[in-house]
């Protein structure tokens, strides 16, 4: 049902999530930074052979997140890329988030969440159904399998772009070592549903080595760093004693 949705109405849909989710944080669009992300985003979308080109935004935001939603869109917030390591940690992201989009986890979530008589009405053009979605679309999740399948279409992705996987094995693994310093905190909870760190660290580990060139060159990079007008780290969060 997820793939029958019109691109229109998937387009729409993605709006709304991203509307609802992000609420007036201003999106950051420094000149020199959206051309980084841009070129990025170019090489990783010819990579998927699709023909789909991904609109990624990136949100003044504090909070360590990236979330795909329908339509082939992408949000990062600010501290993903100030708190990245390097410019293939974003690519590895993305990479991800595009094989949530690829797979279309999005479309599928929606379909869960409003019903197959309201995805119809999208299906059909009607208004009604996409006017009543609301809020409840900032609570869509993805499944393990799901993540598993976003790892992998990610990982190839990066394959194909020669774009090292080293920096998506290295965010693994600091996510990895904050779940275990922050424990159960709220700022974590969008990785309980995710296949633990450390594995999915390891699986990407493991596949074959392949040619590889930079992600973005060293001035790219720290103009994508800046794209909020934040171009050192995000200081860390205190944890909750």
């Amino acid at each position: 049902v997820a793939g029958m949705l019109p691109d229109k109405a998937r387009a729409a849909v993605g709006e709304q999530v991203v509307n609802s989710m992000v609420g007036d944080r201003k999106e950051c669009t420094a000149s020199g930074g959206r051309a980084a992300l841009d070129r990025l985003v170019d090489r990783l979308s010819q990579a998927s052979g699709t023909g789909t080109r991904f609109k990624v935004r990136v949100v003044d935001w504090g909070l360590l997140n990236a979330f795909a939603v329908p339509g082939e869109q992408i949000v990062l917030t600010r501290a993903i890329i100030t708190q990245a390591k390097s410019p293939e940690e974003v690519a590895g992201v993305l990479a991800h988030e595009m094989g949530h989009g690829l797979e279309l986890h999005p479309e599928t979530s929606i379909v869960r969440v409003i019903g197959l008589t309201a995805a119809l009405e999208l299906m059909t053009g009607g208004g009604g159904a996409l006017a009543n979605i609301g809020l409840g679309l900032t609570q869509l999740s993805y499944t393990r399998v799901a993540e598993r399948q976003a790892d992998a279409r990610g990982l190839a992705l990066l394959e194909k772009s020669q774009i090292a996987a080293s920096g998506l094995i290295d965010f693994f693994r600091r996510i990895g070592e904050l779940e275990g310093k922050r424990g159960a905190s709220k700022e974590w909870s969008i990785f309980r549903s995710h296949p633990e760190s450390e594995e999915r660290a390891r699986s990407a580990a493991a596949r074959p080595t392949y040619p590889t060139r930079p992600a973005l060159d060293a001035q790219e990079w720290q103009a994508l760093r800046a794209i909020c007008g934040v171009a050192k780290p995000e200081p860390p969060t205190p944890e909750k004693k």
